[in-house]
């Protein structure tokens, strides 16, 4: 099977060169193109953090006086 694909593969690299030949014989010129652009960088990331953000993030843990009212809060319950 391995030499079939080789056969096969050599066969095909022969019908290409030979449509190249002809294609330059019949005045065919190759002209370079410019290259594709590259998909930019996202920008950085900023080293500032805003306090505000992280106040919104991060919420205060209760104080003991308030754990204090919650815990009666819910005994009432």
């Amino acid at each position: 099977m391995i030499d079939n694909q080789i056969l096969a593969s050599a066969e095909r690299q022969a019908q290409l060169e030979a449509a190249k030949a002809a294609f330059f014989n019949s005045g065919g010129q190759i002209t370079r193109a410019g290259g594709f652009p590259l998909k930019p960088l996202p920008p950085a990331r900023s080293d500032k953090v805003d306090p505000d953000t992280i106040l919104k993030r991060r919420r205060k843990p209760p104080t003991p006086a308030e754990r204090l009212a919650l815990r009666k809060l819910a005994e009432a319950l």
